[in-house]
């Protein structure tokens, strides 16, 4: 993702954006005791559409376990963009939330856990991914969180090991349609 011009329409996009995300995952971080960070939460949700993907056939397969263990080895809450983290903070954040170690050590349990519970929470990440969006600026580039999300979900398809793929293609279709990536 570009960097983020820190303009006073950007932090007003952020204070509005971020509290209805915090909203919508508000259930989740409580069941979980996942209390997470802004920069926290926006990493979190550029990794839900793979769990979508994932949890489209409801099951976990050997191969998509292994995509997620890669993903959780990949995360470093440490390592955001500092002007991301800037922007970020211009947003309201409760008090105690969890450090960006405990978060690196717990993202692929959690991505784990919402793959194979995705019915319980399925509108709520929906949502906060469409509104993590509106963040994407060039939706069109190569690069845009936009045509990333779409891609990381085409290649779940493409490596599952799921008995119907045909069902499976159809739900991740109208997760893309719901998510308006498709």
């Amino acid at each position: 993702m570009e960097s983020i011009a820190i303009t006073p329409e950007a932090v007003e996009e952020v204070k509005k954006i971020f509290p209805q995300i915090r909203s919508l995952l508000d259930k989740y971080m409580k069941d979980r005791g996942f209390l997470m960070s802004n920069p926290q939460i926006f990493i979190f949700l550029t990794h839900v559409p793979t769990a979508l993907a994932i949890s489209a056939d409801r099951q976990v397969d050997e191969k998509e376990l292994k995509i997620l263990d890669k993903i959780a080895k990949s995360i470093d809450a440490n390592a955001l963009d500092l002007s991301l983290v800037e922007i970020l903070s211009f947003a309201p954040e409760p008090m105690g939330v969890m450090l960006n170690e405990e978060f690196n050590l717990r993202i692929g349990s959690e991505l784990l856990y919402i793959s194979r519970n995705m019915d319980k929470y399925e509108n709520d990440f929906v949502e906060a991914v469409k509104l993590l969006l509106k963040f994407d600026k060039n939706p069109q580039a190569d690069t845009s969180m936009t045509r990333t999300f779409s891609r990381f979900m085409d290649q779940i398809i493409e490596s599952s090991l799921a008995l119907d793929k045909e069902k499976e293609l159809a739900k991740v279709q109208s997760f893309k349609h719901r998510l308006g990536i498709a």
